[in-house]
């Protein structure tokens, strides 16, 4: 869903295979999350471990996100984009000030 509402932000036509994207999808997202919901109803030592190194697991998960963030950052580089760095800082920009706008709708709301 994702690759197509980017397609039609950008108002850019492309061949996407749907069926290699949702097929990307379940081997990344779901099928870890079956796993993780299989494990956790059928080995209650497991469960048992993580609850004890719950702030290990939390820190593991905070670094592998932001590793999987910089490796995305870096191949969007590396195999080259048409934005400029002006465009990036006005992406930049943009969600720093979404974000802030919901943060006071927060605060003050």
């Amino acid at each position: 869903l994702s690759p197509l509402l980017i397609l039609g932000y950008l108002g850019v036509e492309g061949d996407i295979d749907l069926a290699t994207v949702f097929l990307k999808l379940v081997i990344r997202v779901i099928l870890p999350v079956g796993v993780g919901q299989l494990i956790q109803k059928t080995m209650p030592k497991v469960v048992a471990f993580y609850k004890k190194h719950k702030k290990m697991f939390k820190k593991f998960q905070e670094y592998c996100l932001v590793f999987i963030v910089y490796t995305v950052f870096c191949r969007t580089f590396e195999d080259g984009s048409d934005s400029s760095i002006g465009d990036i800082f006005l992406t930049i920009l943009f969600v720093f000030l979404i974000l802030l706008s919901l943060m006071v709708l927060a605060v003050c709301g």
